[in-house]
């Protein structure tokens, strides 16, 4: 009795391993089929990835249609461009879609063909604390590629992409590129003032001096009545003209390649450099790790 209750146990436990198995099969089967009737695209970012994984969602206008599916790098050694396979889950367009007068996808769930080259895809920030990156697509007014020939990539059709955030920011923060054009500028300076003979300058005014004198003496001569205002007009001049000569003098002691001014001009200029690179490698750093200014400095043990 006991071996016939054993059997029976067996048996039962035989069916329902292969009635579990068939099934896993079959379910397994048709969510694979399903997955093969996904849609899939590669996108091209041209900055870091970092809080972009795989498995990651993948959003329209907020609303998740999808997920990461694999990363193609090796391209390019130093800043490559990093191209971002995604997958379209159908399962989740059609939960979501409207059925009548849809403008973005068609009856089976997928992008109208006219509509994918007006797609526009972004990284965004998940979470300031975690740093995760997610992909989400927009459509544009911009029309794009020929929908009849679009641009090919690894076997997929390729949507644009644009700067995420925080890549504008550091772009527009491109301090290195200011204290550049700065360095430029006092480089322009320096050889403009060397090449400016106040020497010469200074003779000039003398000579126009001279020059001057001799003709209110001439005038004077000529015109009496007018002589004495003439005269003192020419003291006058000539006065302003040795003033000139002076101003000219120490301008070229002040701009002397030696000069104190040159110097600290020049000491505070790289001063600003420094900074602004400084600055660049701050704003490339939270581009990367925006997480960081949270999590802090690690402990020495970590």
């Amino acid at each position: 009795m006991k071996n016939r209750s054993n059997h029976a146990l067996v048996g039962i436990f035989s069916v329902g391993a292969l009635v579990l198995l068939l099934g896993f099969t079959v379910f397994t089967g048709g969510f694979s089929s399903l997955r093969d009737e996904n849609e899939r695209f590669v996108l091209v970012f041209h900055e870091n990835v970092y809080g972009l994984h795989e498995g990651g969602k993948v959003t329209l206008n907020g609303v998740r249609i999808g997920r990461v599916e694999r990363f193609f790098i090796g391209d390019a050694i130093e800043k490559g461009p990093v191209p971002v396979q995604v997958e379209i889950n159908r399962k989740l367009v059609l939960r979501h879609m409207v059925e009548q007068k849809n403008e973005i996808f068609d009856e089976d769930g997928k992008f109208k063909k006219e509509l994918i080259p007006r797609l526009m895809g972004q990284l965004i920030q998940e979470s300031f604390v975690t740093g995760i990156l997610y992909v989400n697509l927009t459509t544009e007014n911009d029309p794009g590629d020929d929908p009849e020939t679009p641009n090919m990539l690894y076997g997929f059709v390729e949507i644009r992409t644009k700067d995420s955030i925080f890549a504008e920011l550091s772009e527009s923060i491109n301090l290195e590129k200011l204290s550049k054009q700065m360095s430029d500028l006092m480089e322009t300076a320096t050889e403009k003032l060397g090449n400016l003979d106040i020497l010469t300058m200074g003779s000039d005014f003398s000579d126009t001096n001279a020059e001057i004198q001799n003709f209110l003496k001439d005038f004077s001569k000529a015109y009496v009545p007018l002589g004495p205002s003439l005269t003192e007009t020419s003291v006058e001049a000539k006065a302003a003209f040795a003033e000139i000569s002076e101003v000219s003098v120490r301008l070229k002691k002040m701009l002397d390649p030696s000069s104190d001014f040159r110097f600290g001009f020049s000491d505070t200029l790289r001063e600003i450099a420094a900074m602004a690179k400084s600055l660049k490698r701050l704003a490339d750093l939270l581009e990367r790790n925006p997480q960081a200014f949270l999590r802090g400095k690690p402990k020495p043990q970590e």
